[in-house]
This record gives structure tokens, C-alpha cells and sequence, in this order.
């Protein structure tokens, strides 16, 4: 009996260790389709390159723009449009609010567009604080101008930050195809 406890312990030491060592293109190839790439990206990496105010376009601004797009497929733009276009730059919004809640921020959200109606109001995801910043100003000036009225409105907490702005500019477009800035 003692001689073949060796020769029984090996065996399924083998046996074990055989089944549980799979290969990293063995996985590879069950859970993805033939010819796809495998690429892990972590979360923290969308999360970080999210920014929800590319998203808050105006429904108005969308259809005006699709309406546009329309009239230029068909040639049937008779008379000048405008159109909004947006564009990125650095600028300076303001923090009025942080919290690591996204139903809080929204909240605060709604409130500053009721009591801010001619400023455009965001919310900013950075992990893993929600910001509810205010404006869109070229310059810190301007933004320390309006942080005077926004700290006199209820938000006694409101500060200047360096952020991505939209700048929003009109463009008339004249039925020969001509582009004019407003």
C-alpha cells in the first residue's frame, strides 16, 4: 500500500492541476468573437474623459440644426438660416455646489436654472464628485463679475474655476451657400 501513495498522490496531483490551468488565449477565444481584438479598459478611464455638458444642447438648437441638414441634402434652403455652432476652449465656469449624489446634483441643478435662467447651468462628473458649475466666461474677469450676483442669488459657496467652456456663436447661411458670422 505504502508504494503506491506516490504514484496515487502524483496522479492526481496532475489530474488537479491540469483541468485548472487554462490558457490566456483559451479564454480569449471562448468569450470573444473570432477577429476581435481583446482591449480592457478600465472604468476610471471613461469616467475620467465623460463630460456630461457636451451633452446639454438645447432640444431646440438639435432640431433647428437637423432641420438645416435637411433643407442642405434637399436644396430646398430658399432663404437664409442660421445656425448655432458650438465650439471648446478653455475658459472659467463657477462651482456653486459638490456632492458625491447625483440625485443632489440635479437638484441643485434645477434650482440654479431657476434662479440663474440666463446662465447655462452643468453638472460635471469628476470621480467621485459630482460639480454644478455655472457660465461660460473667456476670461476670470468676467467670471469674478457674475460671481458677485451668483453669491448675492443664494450661493454664498460659489468660487471661480478654470474648466472647458462652449462657446456658442450664430451663423447665417444665405441660399447661395454662403457662410456669414453673426
Amino acid at each position: 500500500m505504502k508504494r503506491w501513495l506516490p504514484i496515487i498522490a502524483l496522479a492526481a496531483f496532475l489530474v488537479v492541476f491540469s483541468g485548472c490551468g487554462t490558457t490566456e488565449s483559451a479564454r480569449k477565444s471562448s468569450t470573444s468573437p473570432i477577429g476581435e481584438q481583446d482591449h480592457k479598459v478600465a472604468l476610471s478611464q471613461f469616467e475620467k474623459t465623460f463630460n456630461p455638458s457636451d451633452y446639454d444642447d438645447g432640444i431646440e438648437v438639435v432640431q433647428k440644426q437637423h432641420a438645416f441638414e435637411q433643407q442642405r441634402a434637399t436644396g430646398e434652403h430658399q432663404q437664409d438660416s442660421v445656425v448655432v455652432e458650438s465650439e471648446l476652449t478653455q475658459g472659467y465656469r463657477i462651482q456653486i455646489f459638490a456632492t458625491g449624489s447625483i440625485d443632489d446634483a440635479n437638484a441643485m441643478r434645477q434650482t440654479a436654472v431657476q434662479r440663474l435662467p440666463e446662465d447655462s447651468v452643468y453638472v460635471v462628473f469628476d470621480p467621485p464628485v459630482y460639480k454644478v458649475r455655472v457660465g461660460d466666461f473667456l476670461t476670470r474677469v468676467e467670471a469674478n463679475q457674475r460671481l458677485g450676483v451668483i453669491s448675492a442669488l443664494g450661493f454664498a459657496d460659489a468660487w471661480v474655476v478654470g474648466d472647458k467652456i462652449t462657446i456658442r456663436k450664430s451663423v447665417r447661411v444665405q441660399p447661395s451657400g454662403n457662410i456669414r458670422k453673426q
